[in-house]
C-alpha cells in the first residue's frame, strides 16, 4: 500500500506545453502501469491543451464550472459533483468556464498522455 500525504506535497504551475491559461496541479500518485491520479485547478477560461490518454480518464468535478469536449461533438458544461469518462484515445480538453474556476481530480489510464495543439478560442467556445 502508498500513501500520498497531501500535507506533505505541494502544487505545480500547469506549464504552456500542456495549458492555457493559469493551472495549478498536484499529482497524488502513478502506479506501474502508468495509471496516475491528481488534482487540478483551473482559473477561470484556462484549459488542457487538446490531449488523449491511452486507456481512457475519468474527471471528477469537486467545484466550480468547466467545460469538457471531444473534437468534432458537442462541449459539456461541468458542475461540481460531474463525473466525465473519457474513453481511450479520444482527442479532448476540459478546464474552466469563463466566468468560473473549476477544480476536478482527474484519473488517467494507460500510460503517458498525448499532448496536442493549443485550444483555440473559437474552439473553446465552439458548441457551448
Amino acid at each position: 500500500m502508498r500513501v500520498d500525504e497531501a500535507r506533505g506535497s505541494g502544487y505545480e504551475r500547469g506549464d504552456q506545453a500542456r495549458f492555457s491559461g493559469e493551472v495549478w496541479l498536484r499529482y497524488a500518485l502513478t502506479d506501474d502501469a502508468g495509471t496516475t491520479l491528481g488534482e487540478v485547478h483551473f482559473a477561470a477560461a484556462a484549459r488542457t491543451h487538446w490531449h488523449r490518454h491511452p486507456g481512457g480518464q475519468f474527471l471528477h468535478v469537486l467545484s466550480g464550472r468547466g467545460r469538457a469536449r471531444t473534437r468534432g461533438e458537442q462541449g459539456r458544461l461541468l458542475f461540481p459533483g460531474d463525473v466525465v469518462h473519457v474513453t481511450a484515445d479520444e482527442l479532448h480538453f476540459h478546464g474552466g468556464d469563463p466566468g468560473s474556476p473549476m477544480v476536478h481530480v482527474a484519473l488517467s489510464a494507460g500510460g503517458p498522455t498525448q499532448w496536442g495543439d493549443p485550444v483555440a478560442d473559437e474552439e473553446y467556445d465552439q458548441g457551448f
